[in-house]
């Protein structure tokens, strides 16, 4: 058999960390065989103290890894209750002080771990080459752009639309070699229902909580005639608030979309501690996932 026609390149995906991370998580992955590590973000929960310890502990992974921050990523409380409360919206600006300082401390703590956002990586694994296309960092999903503020200073994005445009252009810079997305929430149209892979389960009504800039961005890809094999992300846990369970990947037009917030990572199964990730597959033109307990 070909060679070309069995090479595979191996990507461990961590889902919503919320600091379920230890000692023995670094030393599997040590030992694994994957060639790269994606996490998708929410390393910290609530106070960005412990955060950074995980973060700092992610540094010792000796394995390439890269991770595009999530909305507890850098925003202390007040901020994310400022960004997610109705209410609360006009503090916004005002809580977000601090927030590029508090992002820079979490790049340091990381050390050769990459922290990513909007950004384009040609990569090559196992054989297998591939553009790695990181998205919008800090989303809190839905209609709404969270950290608006310190987009606009830190990357010239202070819309929904020009966040978009944004990703296009990356699109726009890639190679032949087929795309995955990095992100921290999924992309919009993927269903609207509570249970849906990124649909809304806190409020009365259900609605699609998925990022619209992500969608347009497949949309253009996909609209170049370019391979999109995947696109990786978390964000809204797979148990719902009503106690259902939303699906941790689904196929939909040739790519591969995986929810990977598993939460908590950390659980007891039969009686011993069980540590949870996806194992992403790639070749030449597929991507395959499954979850993983050790």
């Amino acid at each position: 058999m070909n060679d070309a026609l069995t090479q595979a390149a191996t990507i461990g995906v961590i889902g919503d960390v919320h600091l379920f991370w230890d000692a023995e998580d670094v030393a599997f992955f040590n030992q694994s065989n994957y060639d790269m590590l994606l996490f998708v973000g929410d390393l910290a929960a609530y106070t960005q103290v412990r955060g950074l310890g995980v973060a700092r502990s992610l540094g010792k992974l000796r394995i390439p890894a890269m991770c595009i921050p999530g909305n507890h990523d850098g925003l202390h409380a007040l901020q994310l209750g400022a960004e997610i409360a109705p209410r609360a919206h006009r503090f916004r600006n005002v809580f977000c002080q601090g927030q590029d300082w508090r992002c820079t401390n979490l790049d340091r703590a990381l050390g050769h771990v990459k922290l990513v956002a909007y950004s384009r990586h040609r990569v090559e694994l196992s054989g297998i080459a591939f553009n790695l296309v990181v998205c919008r960092p800090h989303s809190i999903g839905g209609r709404r752009v969270a950290c608006l503020r310190y987009l606009a200073k830190k990357y010239g994005v202070d819309s929904m639309e020009s966040s978009s445009a944004r990703l296009k252009a990356l699109i726009d810079r890639c190679d032949d070699a087929p795309i995955v997305f990095l992100a921290h929430n999924g992309p919009s149209g993927l269903g609207d229902r509570a249970d849906s892979i990124w649909g809304c389960d806190f409020r009365k009504q259900e609605e699609d909580w998925g990022d619209r800039d992500l969608e347009e961005a497949v949309r253009h890809a996909k609209g170049q005639g370019r391979a999109v094999l995947a696109t990786v992300a978390g964000h809204m846990h797979r148990r719902t608030k009503s106690g259902n369970h939303r699906p941790g990947q689904i196929q939909k037009d040739g790519t591969l979309y995986i929810n990977a917030a598993e939460v908590p990572r950390h659980r007891i199964k039969q009686g011993a501690m069980k540590r949870h990730h996806v194992e992403l597959t790639l070749t030449r033109t597929t991507a395959t996932a499954k979850d993983i307990w050790v």
